[in-house]
Order: structure tokens, then C-alpha cells, then sequence
């Protein structure tokens, strides 16, 4: 009997090997077909052409726009100006002609205005296609304020530089405040104060008496004494009910006015002393 002899040579059959991470990440990298990169390529093109178009047709615009005649500034309306004459507006602001109109900018001429201490307010604006247009709002003188000498001030206490010290009409002259480096003191005082100025602003007191002297040396009240030597005598509080007794006695007095010299405006019944 014959044996069948195996061979130990026959090798066994080869076990799955793991496929590692890299040849994993080699074989999921398939190349596109070119149809498909094609269609990429164009749908970068969409996006990309109209974006190229604009930026040529924008500086086209900012080409002619900045170099056409047509927009060379030729005139600077100024409007608004009383102490200042036009020229002088124009030399603060530092406004020019014969310079593109897009070149200039507004804000920048404003806030030269604005340092101006006799200028309250400033607008400048493009007129298209040629013209800049400056207004401005001077500060107006309303009292001076006595210390040491006068200091001509607005309504909110701003101190005016040498254009507005000269007013034509007479100012009241206010006793009580002190000046240091360019503000009034004491605070309380001053915010009094000018709640009165802009009252009797408010009321056009001023074209039924000529206020010559505001007084503030009380913590209370607040003493005013018209050309005619009137004492006029206020609360410190609702100013606009005060005065508005006072136009009530100054209407009533009429001729008598004259020889009024003492006006109480704290109180209802408001007490008028006269001369003997």
C-alpha cells in the first residue's frame, strides 16, 4: 500500500494583512475626470469675471471723476457770517478753489472751523458739480464777566475771542464768578447764571428793560439792576415764572416805572418799592 506523502513544504494559506492608514489615504485619492474640472474651472471664472468688470469700471469712474474738469471747484458760497467777512470763513476753513471737489473733506474743513472760539456751529457740504458750500453760527455776546477785567461770554459761558468783544448794544456786567483757565467758577454759580441769560433772552426782557449788572454774591438768589437803577430780585429757581411777574409789574407800573427801585420776584404778590 502506497502512502500519499504530503509535502510540509505547502504554505499555508496567506492571512488578510491590515491596510494601513497611508495606503488607505493613497487609494480614496482618485483623480476627478477633466469634465468635471472643467466645470469647476468655469464656475471660478462666474465668480471672478463680474468682480474683474467692476474694479475696471470703478476706476475708470474715480479716473474721470478725479482728473475731469467738470468737477474743479470754481465758487465757495459762505452763508450765515456776521463778525466774519466770507474771505476770512474761507481762509479758517482752509477751503479752496481750483481743486478736485472730491479732494476735499468736509469734516476736516468743519473741525478747522470749530476752532474757532466765536464759532458755535459749521456745515460744509459738496454742491455738484463745482461749488462748496460753507455755513457757519457765530457765538453772540450776552454779559461780560467782571474779574480782574471783562470778559465777554455767550449764553453758555463760552469766553469770546477779540472779534466779539466789541458788541454794539451794552451787555450786562455780572459780579460773583471767577475765571481760570478759560471757565467760570464756581460751578453752581455759573450754570445759575446762564439759565438766567438764556430766560431773559428767551422772553425779550431786553426790550422792556436794559439789564446793566447781574450779581451773584448770594447762595439764594440772584440781584439784577436795570440803567434806570431798578433792584430787580430773583430765587434761584423757575426763572421763566419770575420774569414773567416781572413783565406783569413792569406793564402795570407804565410811567411809574420811573420811580420804582426795588422789584421782589420770589413771591406771588410781588412787593415794589418806590421812592419817597
Amino acid at each position: 500500500m502506497k502512502w500519499l506523502i504530503l509535502s510540509s513544504k505547502v504554505s499555508p494559506p496567506r492571512s488578510r494583512r491590515k491596510m494601513s492608514a497611508k495606503v488607505k489615504r493613497r487609494r480614496k485619492k482618485v483623480a476627478p475626470p477633466s469634465s468635471a474640472r472643467s466645470k469647476r474651472g468655469a464656475g471660478v471664472w462666474k465668480l471672478v469675471l463680474p468682480l474683474l468688470v467692476l474694479a475696471v469700471l470703478a476706476g475708470g469712474l474715480w479716473w474721470i471723476f478725479y482728473h475731469s474738469e467738470t468737477f474743479i471747484v470754481r465758487e465757495i458760497r459762505v452763508r450765515n457770517n456776521h463778525a466774519y467777512s466770507p474771505e476770512e470763513v474761507i481762509e479758517i476753513s482752509g477751503v479752496e478753489t481750483g481743486r478736485n471737489i472730491f479732494a476735499l473733506n468736509p469734516a476736516s474743513a468743519r473741525e478747522c472751523l470749530l476752532r474757532d472760539v466765536n464759532i458755535r456751529d459749521a456745515r460744509v457740504e459738496r454742491i455738484f458739480p463745482d461749488v462748496i458750500g460753507v455755513e457757519i453760527v457765530e457765538r453772540e455776546p450776552r454779559a461780560r464777566v467782571q474779574f480782574g477785567h471783562l470778559y465777554t461770554i455767550d449764553d453758555w459761558g463760552v469766553i469770546l475771542g477779540p472779534r466779539k468783544r466789541a458788541p454794539e448794544t451794552k451787555l450786562p456786567v455780572i459780579r460773583g464768578l471767577r475765571v481760570k483757565g478759560g471757565s467760570l467758577f464756581p460751578a453752581d454759580k455759573r450754570e445759575a447764571c446762564l439759565r438766567l441769560l438764556r430766560e431773559l433772552e428767551e422772553q425779550d426782557i431786553g426790550s422792556l428793560v436794559t439789564i446793566a449788572e447781574i450779581r451773584l454774591f448770594s447762595s439764594d438768589l440772584i440781584e439784577m439792576r436795570t440803567e434806570g437803577d431798578l433792584e430787580i430780585t430773583l430765587g434761584r429757581d423757575d426763572y421763566g415764572v419770575q420774569l414773567g411777574r416781572l413783565k406783569m409789574v413792569l406793564d402795570k407800573l407804565g410811567p411809574e416805572v420811573a420811580r420804582a427801585r426795588g422789584v421782589d420776584l420770589r413771591y406771588s404778590k410781588i412787593p415794589v418799592a418806590f421812592d419817597k
